[in-house]
């Protein structure tokens, strides 16, 4: 079985830009128009993309408009295409609106292809936590329900799973990284050890998640942890995006996780 995994587009309409620093959000479009394209040839039983699909600019209704804009390009992918939201998504667009764009009536969700068990694990806003705070720490959250849905879905399952969602899972001190080397903790789910708690009791091959802008794979207790980078981050400085995504292959319990990169 073979998988297609990318996340991090930060699209931003042309009428909305702003500074983002590394991220070439004017460069979204066509970086996953080429991806389409070079999917299209893949052909893989099916694609999941990690969230944060806009640059969100604090005004409601620019971020829908612009999430519904980058999701009709996202339509344009062979199906099934699976999706979770990230942080700068739920700035100022709660889960329930973003599934309704999405076309889904599902948030964290699971299913089962061709002898697979997949999870996509949906992020909740922390009500605790002002919206002062910022879109990463009011985020970084898998809700007290999702967590016993998972527990009980996995247990359900005879399948080997693999987890996918934006928000990392493994440990890592984030060493020289651009945005986290000072704050770790924003890189990751602040909850991840009660979700890592039940993923170790069961048959969970890998974790696939993004939001770190740069590619990794670590290995904690038996699973394997793929990070994928943004696919719009400039990640030498030099204005080039990274275009880059993963062309996972699946056989038996045996994950093969390729990075990749589409270039303009």
């Amino acid at each position: 079985m073979k998988l297609v995994v990318f996340a991090d587009i930060h699209y931003l309409d042309d009428e909305h830009t702003e500074e983002t620093g590394r991220k070439l959000t004017w460069l979204a479009v066509p970086l996953v128009e080429k991806l389409a394209s070079e999917v299209e040839k893949i052909k893989p039983d099916a694609c999941f993309c990690l969230g944060d699909f806009i640059e969100d600019t604090e005004n409601h209704d620019i971020d829908a408009a612009n999430l519904r804009y980058i999701w009709s390009k996202l339509t344009k992918f062979p199906k099934p295409l699976f999706a979770v939201p990230g942080n700068h998504d739920l700035r100022t667009l709660e889960n329930e609106e973003i599934a309704e764009i999405m076309g889904t009536n599902h948030q964290t969700f699971s299913t089962d292809l061709g002898g697979y068990h997949f999870v996509c694990l949906w992020p909740e806003k922390n009500a605790n936590i002002p919206d002062t705070a910022g879109s990463t720490f009011k985020t970084q959250y898998i809700s007290q329900k999702d967590l016993d849905w998972l527990k009980q879905d996995l247990q359900d399952s005879q399948k080997p799973s693999l987890v996918f969602l934006h928000f990392g899972l493994a440990n890592d001190e984030m060493r020289d990284h651009f945005w986290f080397a000072h704050d770790s903790e924003r890189a990751v789910v602040a909850n991840r050890e009660d979700v890592k708690k039940i993923l170790r009791q069961h048959n969970v091959l890998a974790v696939f998640s993004g939001h770190q802008h740069w590619t990794k794979h670590l290995r904690e207790d038996g699973i394997d942890y793929y990070v994928v980078g943004s696919i719009t981050e400039d990640i030498d400085g030099q204005g080039i995006p990274d275009g880059v995504y993963f062309e996972v292959d699946l056989d038996g319990d045996n994950v093969k996780a390729t990075e990749k990169h589409v270039r303009l």
